[in-house]
C-alpha cells in the first residue's frame, strides 16, 4: 500500500513539473474579483459615529416614555473686562474667584450657557463649566433670561465654576462633553448618565467639526445647568453658529417630544459608554482625574 502511494505522488509530482508551465500561461489573463462586504464597526466607533443600532419595538415601551422640550448651548468665547467696576468673576466652589474678572452680559452669558471660555489675548483660553448653584448672589441676569422662572433666575445670580483643561473636560467630569450627544438636564427629574432615545432625533443630519453625520436618536444625560428645570433639556453643540434640528428644538416648553429612557445594559448605553472613555484618552489633554489614594 505504501509502495502504490509513493508511485502516486511521484507521479502527480512529476505531471505538475511538465504541466506547470502550460497551466501558468493559460491562467496567465485570467483575473478574478473579490468583493468583501463592509466590515461590521465596534459598538465604540458607532457610538463615536451616531451609528447605533435601532432599538427594538420591546425596548420603546409605555413605561419608559417621556416628554421633553428643548433647547441648545455651546461654548461661548469672552474677553476678560478689566475696567468695569460690574465686572465679577466666576467663582468656585470655595467662593473664590476662579477666572478674571467678566462683564455683566459675559457672566451671565456663562451662568446660561454652563460652559465658557475666557481669552485674556495673550495665553491660550481657559474653559470654566458651571457646577451647581451654592455660591452667594452675585450677578442679576433677568433681563438676559426672559420668562425663565423666578427659581431659574434666583439660581443662576449664585452659579459657580470650575476651571478644566482637557477638550471634552475629562479632567473635571464623570462624562466629557460630546457634541450632539451631551444634554444637560434637571438632577431631580433625570440621573447622570442616563440614556435616552428620541425617535424624532432619528435620522436627522447634521455637520460637526467639518464632518457629515446622521443622527442616530441617542443622546447623555451628563450635564446640568441653572436654567434647567422640569422636562426641559438643553442640547450641547459647541458651534454657536449651529441652529441644531429646529423642529426639535425649539425652545419653546410648549413644543415637546417623546424621548424613552435607555436601560443602562442596552448596547447602545454600553457602547456609549465606551465612546467616553475612548474620548477620555485624547493626548492632546489631561485625562480624567485619578481618584485619591487611601493609603
Amino acid at each position: 500500500m505504501k509502495r502504490l502511494l509513493l508511485a502516486l505522488v511521484l507521479v502527480v509530482a512529476g505531471g505538475v513539473m511538465l504541466l506547470g508551465p502550460q497551466l501558468r500561461s493559460a491562467f496567465a489573463g485570467t483575473s478574478v474579483d473579490i468583493t468583501l462586504g463592509p466590515a461590521e464597526l465596534h459598538p465604540t466607533q458607532k457610538a463615536l459615529t451616531f451609528q447605533l443600532d435601532e432599538p427594538a419595538d420591546t425596548d420603546l415601551v409605555a413605561k419608559k416614555k417621556t416628554k421633553l422640550w428643548a433647547t441648545y448651548y455651546h461654548m461661548p468665547t469672552v474677553r476678560p473686562s478689566w475696567t468695569s467696576v460690574a465686572a465679577k468673576p466666576l467663582l468656585g466652589r470655595n467662593g473664590k474667584a476662579v477666572s478674571p474678572p467678566l462683564s455683566t452680559e459675559d457672566w451671565c452669558d456663562a451662568a446660561m450657557q454652563g460652559s465658557i471660555w475666557v481669552d485674556n489675548g495673550k495665553d491660550a483660553p481657559t474653559a470654566y463649566m458651571y457646577v451647581d448653584s451654592g455660591g452667594p448672589e452675585q450677578v442679576v441676569c433677568d433681563k438676559y433670561f426672559g420668562e425663565l422662572s423666578t427659581r431659574i433666575k434666583s439660581a443662576t445670580r449664585r452659579a459657580r465654576f470650575v476651571e478644566f483643561h482637557h477638550p471634552q473636560a475629562c479632567d473635571v467630569r464623570v462624562i466629557p462633553l460630546m457634541a450632539f450627544r451631551t444634554i444637560a438636564v434637571d438632577r431631580e427629574k433625570i440621573k447622570m448618565g442616563t440614556v435616552m432615545y428620541v425617535p424624532k432625533l432619528r435620522g436627522k443630519t447634521f455637520w460637526n467639526a467639518g464632518e457629515f453625520f446622521t443622527h442616530d436618536g441617542y443622546v447623555i444625560a451628563s450635564d446640568t445647568g441653572g436654567a434647567i428645570e422640569g422636562n426641559h433639556i438643553d442640547m450641547f453643540v459647541a458651534d454657536a453658529a449651529v441652529d441644531p434640528f429646529p423642529d426639535i428644538v425649539r425652545s419653546n416648553s410648549r413644543s415637546t417630544f417623546e424621548a424613552y429612557f435607555v436601560d443602562k445594559t442596552h448596547p447602545a448605553a454600553i457602547a456609549l459608554k465606551g465612546a467616553a472613555d475612548e474620548l477620555c484618552k485624547d493626548t492632546d489633554g489631561p485625562g480624567r482625574r485619578q481618584p485619591a489614594s487611601k493609603a
